[in-house]
C-alpha cells in the first residue's frame, strides 16, 4: 500500500510540476504581447534613415528630369506657336493698298488678286504669273496688264509679282510677299 501511496504522491507532484510550467509559460506569453502593444510609434522602426534619404534623392532626380522635360516642351510649344502664326498669315488673303510705282513681289506658292486699279505683271526667271481664272493655261508675262479679279498663282520665289501703274491699286495677296518702292 505504501507503494500505491507513493505513486499517488509522485503523480500529484508530476502533474503539479507540469501545470506550473504551463502557467509560467502562459504568463510570459501574455506579458510579452502586452509589452509589444505598449510600444510607441517612435520605438517602431519601419525603415532606416539611409533608405528614406535614398528615396528622397531619387525623387529629387526624377523631379529635375521632369522639370527639364517640361521646359523643353515649353520651348517646343513656343516655336510651334510662332510657326502657326506664320502659317495663319499665309493661309488667308491680306488686303493691300499700293501706290503708283510700288512693286509687289510674291514668294513661292503665293496668290494675287488685283481688286482695283491698274498693274503690270512681273515675270520670274522661270515663267510668268499663272492666271487660273482665265482657264487658257497661258502665263501673264512681264509688262502685260494684270486683269481685275483674276486669281494669279506664283509657283516659285524668283521675283514674280506686279508693279502698280495707276495712282492706287487694291490687291489681295496670300503667302509671303514684299513691297518695294
Amino acid at each position: 500500500m505504501r507503494n500505491l501511496n507513493f505513486i499517488k504522491k509522485a503523480w500529484f507532484f508530476v502533474a503539479f510540476f507540469i501545470i506550473g510550467v504551463l502557467a509560467v509559460h502562459i504568463i510570459q506569453i501574455a506579458y510579452a504581447e502586452s509589452e509589444e502593444n505598449e510600444k510607441t510609434s517612435n520605438e517602431t522602426i519601419l525603415v532606416t534613415q539611409d533608405y528614406v534619404d535614398e528615396k528622397i534623392s531619387q525623387l529629387a532626380n526624377a523631379n529635375e528630369e521632369l522639370e527639364e522635360l517640361v521646359e523643353k516642351m515649353k520651348n517646343q510649344l513656343e516655336e510651334m506657336e510662332k510657326e502657326l502664326v506664320e502659317i495663319e498669315k499665309y493661309g488667308k488673303f491680306i488686303p493691300l493698298e499700293l501706290e503708283e510705282g510700288q512693286t509687289l513681289l510674291v514668294g513661292d506658292s503665293g496668290e494675287i488678286i488685283l481688286r482695283g486699279g491698274k498693274a503690270k505683271a512681273i515675270a520670274g526667271e522661270a515663267g510668268g504669273l499663272s492666271d487660273v481664272t482665265a482657264g487658257s493655261g497661258v502665263d501673264i508675262i512681264t509688262d502685260q496688264d494684270v486683269p481685275l479679279n483674276h486669281l494669279l498663282l506664283i509657283s516659285r520665289d524668283d521675283g514674280r509679282g506686279l508693279k502698280v501703274v495707276s495712282s492706287k491699286a487694291w490687291v489681295l495677296v496670300k503667302g509671303p510677299y514684299t513691297i518695294e518702292e
